[in-house]
C-alpha cells in the first residue's frame, strides 16, 4: 500500500466502521453464506487501511476511528436501523461521488459496499419511508466530519436519495 498518512488511514476505515454494527444488526451470522461473506468483507474493509502499519501505531489509530464511531453513532442509538443505515449509503455514495472517498475495485469494503446497496434496492418500499431523514441526517454527518477535518476540501454537495 503507498503511504497514507494517520488521517488518511481514519478515513479510509471509518465508513466500514461505521457500517459494521449497523450491518450486523441488519444481518445475522450464520443464517446464509451471503450474510456471513458479508459481514467477514465489512470487518476485513476496517483492517484494510492499517496494513503494514506497526502494531502500537495501528492499535492507537484503530482505537480513534472506534472512539469517532461511537460518537457519530450515538444520536442514532433508539432509532430505526433502517435510517442509520440508509443514512450512512447515502453519505457513502456521495463522498464516492465527489472523490473523497475512492472504492478499490475488488476490496472488501467495495464488495461490501456493492452488496449492501444491492440488499437495499430490494427494499425500497422501507427506504421510501426514511428518505428524507437518511438525507437530512447524511448532511448533517458530512458536515460534522468536514468541521474535524475528515474528507476536507471537497465542499458540502446536494445530497440526493438513494
Amino acid at each position: 500500500m503507498a503511504y497514507l498518512s494517520d488521517r488518511r488511514r481514519i478515513e479510509l476505515a471509518l465508513p466500514a466502521e461505521m457500517l459494521d454494527p449497523v450491518v450486523r444488526v441488519l444481518l445475522a451470522r450464520g443464517k446464509n453464506a451471503d450474510d456471513d461473506k458479508c459481514l467477514d468483507r465489512v470487518k476485513e474493509a476496517i483492517q484494510e487501511p492499517f496494513e503494514g502499519v506497526e502494531p502500537a501505531k495501528r492499535a492507537k489509530l484503530q482505537r480513534r476511528v472506534t472512539a469517532l464511531r461511537v460518537e457519530l453513532l450515538a444520536p442514532y442509538e433508539g432509532r430505526p436501523v433502517v435510517l442509520t443505515f440508509q443514512m450512512l449509503i447515502i453519505w457513502l455514495r456521495d463522498m464516492i461521488e465527489d472523490g473523497a472517498l475512492d472504492l478499490v475495485e475488488g476490496s472488501a469494503f467495495a464488495l461490501a459496499t456493492d452488496d449492501l446497496i444491492a440488499r437495499v434496492i430490494q427494499h425500497e418500499d422501507l427506504v421510501l419511508k426514511t428518505q428524507k431523514s437518511a438525507i437530512k441526517n447524511a448532511r448533517k454527518l458530512r458536515r460534522i466530519l468536514e468541521v474535524r477535518g475528515y474528507y476536507p476540501g471537497r465542499g458540502l454537495p446536494q445530497v440526493r436519495a438513494a
